[in-house]
């Protein structure tokens, strides 16, 4: 999305189609998940979860601003 601009050719691919959606939405609701996949990581130490929503608020942002969407993020 950074790069992204109207000579930007999309493909076919399952990321390709996320970005298409994303673009031709005018609002646009995230349901994030919450959960910590204790498989992966300490349970006591949540940075999976503060990954996530950094990595989403930034999306977001630029969402917001270079496309201007209106984004909402939802935590569940």
């Amino acid at each position: 999305l950074e790069k992204y601009n109207a000579r930007t050719e999309l493909g076919k691919g399952p990321a390709d189609s996320i970005i298409k959606m994303l673009l031709e939405a005018d609002s646009i609701c995230l349901l994030v998940g919450t959960a910590i996949n204790v498989a992966h990581q300490d349970p006591n130490l949540p940075l999976e979860l503060e990954i996530r929503r950094t990595v989403l608020k930034k999306i977001a942002r630029l969402l917001e601003k270079k496309f201007l969407k209106e984004v909402q993020i939802q935590y569940i």
